[in-house]
């Protein structure tokens, strides 16, 4: 059963209810008028109407809810900076999501970021609670090869909240590394959740975060330090040492990552990176690059997640020797 079918339940047992008790207050002989009997149920009618069916019409047609919390959303009008705060957030966090996904499958992340369809399916009262879906895109945007790319990002959407409850109150939880064992993929789902986290300077203080089969969970600025400090300095399994090149196409430097494409054998490697300017990002940009560091694999060996210790524009890609070497095994 759906939450609409539960809601829709809900609502009718009240109705019955209320049948039920006009006919034992005639049976009885009452005299009770028809406002007397349904006044008696007339709040929980009205909170089933007002507050659950929307709020069950969202859950049910949703990817990701969040529910936020905080003095700016306690009104049944929630303040315009706090709304825009939450969807903006989310849509970014989701789309960097998503690009991310797209660049480590090493596909055409513009091409298909062209193709992604997020929709807000709606809002409910109780505080300010948003439904954000991901929609299939049309089959003339994308390519067939593609498609499990975006089937891929509505599970990495999904389980969001999971990953959210294994974050500790000081550190992340080891299960972390258990449900997200790719490390590139790991380092792309916190980012978006410290996306997502807020900083309580919006008027919000808490997000609770919920996808279809899975438990809610809850982002607030204890999470928000927690994630900064993990993505900060990544912790590695099983690292390694080794020298990597390939293309730099485009740097984040908030979050100080880039994505070394056309790795030989590789293909594309999420890099952390830190204390890099503007400048130095320019100098990078469209160039091949080579990058060493402490680096962690998959469970076939290929190396996903970098930290950059040392890196170098080279002069062109006949002389850079694309591929990577391992100094551990030399």
């Amino acid at each position: 059963m759906n939450w609409i079918e539960f809601s829709n339940e809900k609502l009718n047992a009240l109705l019955q209810n209320l049948v039920a008790e006009g006919r034992l207050a005639q049976d009885l002989g009452i005299d009770a008028s028809p406002a007397q009997i349904v006044g008696a149920s007339r709040e929980l009618l009205m909170d089933v109407i007002l507050n659950s069916l929307p709020l069950s019409r969202i859950t049910d047609s949703s990817d990701l809810v969040l529910h936020a919390e905080g003095p700016s959303v306690r009104m049944e009008m929630p303040t315009l900076s706090a709304f825009n705060w939450l969807s903006s957030s989310a849509e970014k966090a989701l789309r960097q999501l998503s690009g991310g996904l797209f660049d480590l499958q090493d596909r055409n992340a513009k091409s298909l970021a062209k193709a992604l369809d997020l929709r807000l399916t709606g809002m409910a009262p109780g505080s300010l609670y948003l439904g954000f879906a991901l929609i299939d895109p049309e089959p003339d945007l994308i390519q067939t090869a593609d498609e499990p790319v975006f089937a891929r990002l509505r599970g990495a959407m999904r389980q969001l909240p999971t990953v959210t409850n294994a974050i500790g109150d000081e550190e992340l939880s080891r299960e972390v590394w258990e449900l997200l064992p790719d490390a590139a993929e790991r380092d792309v789902t916190l980012g978006a959740l410290l996306g997502m986290a807020p900083t309580g300077q919006r008027g919000i203080h808490s997000v609770d975060i919920s996808s279809p089969g899975t438990p809610q969970a809850t982002l607030s600025q204890r999470e928000r330090v927690v994630l900064r400090d993990a993505l900060k300095r990544p912790s590695l399994a099983n690292k390694r040492r080794g020298r990597f090149v390939g293309e730099v196409r485009e740097i984040d430097l908030d979050a100080g990552r880039f994505h070394l494409r056309g790795v030989a054998n590789i293909g594309s490697i999420r890099c952390v990176v830190r204390n890099i300017n503007r400048q130095q990002a320019k100098e990078l940009i469209g160039e091949f690059v080579a990058v060493s560091g402490e680096y962690e694999s998959d469970k076939d060996g290929r190396p996903r997640l970098v930290l950059v210790e040392d890196m170098e524009a080279l002069p062109s890609a006949s002389q850079a020797g694309l591929g990577f070497s391992d100094p551990e095994e030399n």
